[in-house]
């Protein structure tokens, strides 16, 4: 009986290794994100609560400074987090809402 249950373990953890090593780098799932865009200087990237997104295969230019609302696959990466593909944008404000320069000082003076 000892010999057949180390044979169940070896498949088990057969199994179990062949799946990990089959999975991808990067795991990809549906999200909206609310943030606004900026240029990085080699492409764009939504800037939000959550993380930086960088945005693949899209040109954003007209939306930069915007704060937006971006539906689309999120590829979740080990040290990034990147759009690439999106079905939807929503502009919700022309000012950066995300930005403390956009801020005005209500201090006296």
């Amino acid at each position: 009986m000892k010999r057949h249950l180390s044979k169940c373990t070896v498949w088990v953890m057969a199994a179990v290794l062949t799946l990990i090593i089959s999975a991808p780098a990067a795991m990809a799932m549906e999200e909206e994100i609310v943030g606004a865009v900026i240029d990085t200087g080699v492409g764009y990237a939504i800037i939000a609560n959550s993380g930086e997104y960088l945005v693949l295969n899209k040109d954003l230019s007209k939306y930069v400074g915007d704060t937006i609302a971006v539906n689309g696959n999120v590829e979740i990466g080990v040290d990034t987090l990147a759009f690439d593909h999106i079905n939807t944008i929503q502009v919700l404000s022309k000012r950066d809402l995300i930005d403390p320069s956009g801020v005005q000082s209500h201090g006296a003076g």
